[in-house]
């Protein structure tokens, strides 16, 4: 209730000034109409992209290209306009210094940067792309034209992307390659470095230290064997000495000479001592002098008949002939053991460093089997990159291809006319307003008797009407109803 007088004045002021706010808002509409009459009008042509996957079956060939066609649109988005597209395009369509064109290529480059408009629809794989232009044909045209260049953009792309994916498929395969052959030079040293000290050579070493042990002993008891017949001869020797008094046959004591001295002979040679040793050189000396003395020739056969000599210094002769072989024998035959001896000592060494040996040969196996996965790996991958990059240089791949071409529209859509109406009114009508609440700030008159009375505090006894207001407004209500009735 409190607020009726306050609306009730806002109306009566309303009603008042009622000129001063009709006649703004007609003039803004009106203003804002001859506006849009001259404002340069645009033109919106829509051509529709689709992207169409690959033509060959993803259970045949999976694509090596996996892009994002809506990241691809932006980034080829932002190369449309610079100097290559922005020539291509003006090459055909001829824009630059065209009645109410651009000037050159670079205010073309910002003209189409204005105009573009994508609005992309990935639910349903396709985008659209509009362009604005001052014509119609030539909105169509730029429309269909810069459709073009995406669709020939993406699949350079995707081949570019192809190849590069294949060269570094085909590098890091490379690098496998080398790392497995090195691999393998270095496993094939090893083998050859230790071939014997592996544990696929286990048995056969353990073979032949078995064999080698077996025939140490066959030598062993061959030389005991021997040694046992140079017991029997020197027993037989010192048995053939006469006793101490007795009446046998004498014996020439050189003959015991040549054998003390080819018993040192033998044990100096048995010492390792060589025929130029000086010592040994000496013995050789005496025991051929003896020889020559005695006459027996050395090197002569067993048995052969020595002029001069007794049977029983024969018998003597060939005993210690038969000796010496045996020695030598015995010596030959040590020779032989410590050649086994020391061969199953390398054997033994051997065997000490096969588990080490063994487990750097695993190692680098392990090694070889790893890197021969990831080469057949990389090398399945290169070959699926290689079909892949046929693929798309074939054009089989995704690619992009127009769902709709544009059209030259009928009708601009900037400026849109009611949107210009709409901005006359509330442009009109603001000011309209304004303006009387300016008057009625400034108008320092009582407009009622309530104002009257809250200004003076007073009580209004009567009111004087203003006749002639009152006269105008009944002559105004009769002429309505005068042309009503007409």
């Amino acid at each position: 209730m409190q607020q009726n007088p306050l609306i009730k004045e806002y109306l009566d002021i309303a009603f008042r000034r009622k000129w001063w706010i009709v006649v703004p808002t007609l003039l803004g509409m009106l203003f804002s109409t001859a506006l849009y009459f001259r404002v340069e009008k645009l033109y919106m042509a829509e051509t529709r992209v689709r992207t169409s996957p690959q033509e060959i079956s993803e259970r045949l060939l999976q694509p090596i290209v996996e892009s994002d066609a809506q990241q691809l649109v932006t980034s080829i988005t932002a190369e449309i306009t610079s100097e290559e597209y922005v020539q291509e395009v003006d090459e055909e369509l001829h824009l630059v210094g065209s009645p109410g064109g651009p000037r050159d290529l670079t205010e073309l480059a910002r003209w189409l940067d204005r105009a573009i408009r994508l609005e992309p629809n990935p639910r349903n794989q396709f985008f659209d792309l509009k362009v604005s232009w001052n014509d119609p044909k030539l909105a169509a045209a730029i429309a269909n034209k810069l459709a073009q260049i995406y669709i020939d953009r993406y699949s350079e792309i995707r081949h570019e992307l192809a190849s590069g994916t294949l060269d570094q498929l085909r590098k890091h395969r490379q690098e496998v390659e080398d790392r497995l052959r090195e691999v393998r030079e270095r496993i094939e040293k090893f083998r050859s470095e230790h071939k014997y000290e592996l544990a696929s050579y286990q048995d056969e070493n353990r073979l032949q230290f078995d064999n080698n042990m077996r025939e140490i002993e066959r030598l062993a008891q061959l030389n005991r064997d021997l040694r046992g017949q140079i017991e029997d001869i020197d027993l037989r020797l010192r048995a053939g000495l006469p006793a101490a008094g007795g009446g046998g046959a004498a014996i020439d004591p050189r003959l015991a000479r040549l054998e003390s001295l080819r018993t040192q002979y033998n044990e100096r040679r048995a010492q390792g001592l060589k025929d130029d040793h000086p010592e040994v050189q000496a013995l050789l000396d005496q025991i051929r002098a003896l020889e020559r003395e005695i006459g027996v020739p050395s090197g002569e056969e067993e048995g052969a008949a020595e002029p001069g000599l007794s049977p029983a210094a024969l018998d003597r002769i060939q005993l210690e002939r038969q000796k010496q072989r045996l020695l030598e024998e015995i010596r030959i035959n040590e020779g032989k053991i410590a050649a086994l001896q020391a061969e199953n000592e390398v054997i033994r060494r051997r065997q000490e460093r096969t588990p080490d040996n063994q487990i750097q040969l695993d190692n680098m196996l392990q090694l070889e089997a790893q890197l021969q996965q990831e080469y057949d790996d990389a090398r399945s991958r290169e070959l699926r990159a290689q079909t892949g990059e046929m693929v798309e240089e074939l054009g089989r791949g995704e690619k992009f291809d127009v769902l709709k071409y544009a059209r030259p529209p009928g009708e601009p859509y900037w400026p849109d006319f009611k949107l210009f109406l709409l901005m006359g009114l509330a442009v009109g009508l603001g000011l309209g307003v304004s303006v009387v609440l300016l008057l009625e700030v400034f108008d320092q008159s009582f407009k009622s008797e309530e104002q009257l009375a809250a200004a003076i505090d007073l009580p209004i006894l009567a009111v004087i009407p203003d006749l002639n207001r009152v006269a105008d407004q009944k002559t105004r209500r009769r002429t309505a109803r005068d042309r009503r009735a007409s």
